[in-house]
């Protein structure tokens, strides 16, 4: 059996996202047992030993770094073969993310930065391999009518809309806004014209904007509760990606996937189609032209280069 060691939905974010259809994709191959432990929610002690005992591979989605390491050694010492995906922007300069990599039987890096800096600790068993797996489309749960609504009446006073969004209210190693709500929300109380719709489902960010903005602009609609981004996507002109670090997001190529245009931070590598930004003057002549992209390549599903990595352990 091949277990998942990771978080499902709720909350929403990328890497339970990417958990989640990475299990629906696996439960479509033919002779393959597939498992969960969901470290979030499993009580069941029980339960969780015979999943252990059935587990062959184990695959690692933990992005906290000391208990990431205790697991690999834990199931290495259990003569179980160990996959991390480290997902996020990796250097490697970490002593636990450097030990879990040399002691994992694989890593799956999300990006050139991680996969390069990987490949300075050990030669062999790092694979380049993305995050994204295509939405399933009966799976999206749809917005309430009132949501809806809000949104329709929200772009009418708007010649262009775009969309960010940030699970959680997170700061970075520097101790910066990693999702720079911030700053984004200064830029856009300077460009009335345009509208933004930021996707916060946990709620916090705006928490903590609203401690920071005697008033906050009213060209930024919030959504604060649980909801499928996908659906803002869809139903705005661009996404705009403004982070301080990342990996491979899962929010961009979504966007791409439903031929959007996309502007992003380039802080990590990014899909040739993506307009990169570095600062947000950079970000006003992208705005302030309505520029959007020339071209819409197909987005990769990275499902058979994952189940590449499990035929060859």
């Amino acid at each position: 059996m091949i277990l998942q060691i990771a978080k499902l939905p709720p909350p929403i974010g990328g890497v339970t996202i990417h958990v989640k259809r990475l299990l629906a994709s696996l439960k479509t191959v033919d002779n393959m047992e597939v498992g969960i432990l969901d470290y979030s929610k499993e009580r069941n002690v029980l339960g969780i030993i015979q999943k252990i005992i059935n587990a062959k591979i184990v695959h690692l989605h933990v992005t906290k770094k000391m208990l990431r390491l205790l697991l690999v050694l834990f199931f290495r010492l259990l003569n179980k073969k160990v996959i991390i995906t480290f997902h996020g922007n990796y250097n490697f300069q970490n002593i636990l993310d450097k030990y879990s990599l040399k002691f994992s039987n694989a890593a799956l890096l999300l990006n050139k930065i991680s996969f390069n800096a990987a490949s300075g600790i050990r030669k062999n068993k790092n694979f380049l391999i993305g995050a994204f797996i295509p939405p399933i489309e009966c799976d999206i749960v749809p917005l309430d009518e009132k949501l809806i609504t809000t949104i329709k009446e929200f772009k009418t006073n708007f010649n262009f809309v775009y969309s960010t969004n940030a699970f959680n209210y997170a700061i970075d190693a520097q101790g910066k806004e990693t999702y720079m709500g911030a700053e984004l929300v200064s830029f856009f109380a300077k460009n009335k014209e345009k509208g933004l719709i930021f996707s916060d489902p946990s709620g916090n960010y705006y928490k903590h904007l609203v401690g920071i903005f005697k008033n906050l602009p009213e060209n930024v609609l919030f959504i604060t509760q649980p909801h499928d981004f996908i659906n803002v996507i869809k139903v705005t002109d661009a996404l705009i990606r403004a982070t301080t670090t990342d990996g491979d997001s899962l929010s961009v190529k979504e966007a791409l996937y439903y031929k959007k245009t996309v502007m992003a931070t380039g802080v990590v590598d990014r899909p040739s189609d993506v307009l990169i930004f570095n600062n947000f003057d950079e970000l006003q002549y992208l705005i302030s032209n309505n520029t959007k992209n020339i071209t819409h390549s197909d987005v990769k599903n990275n499902f058979d280069d994952i189940l590449k990595v499990y035929s060859n352990m």
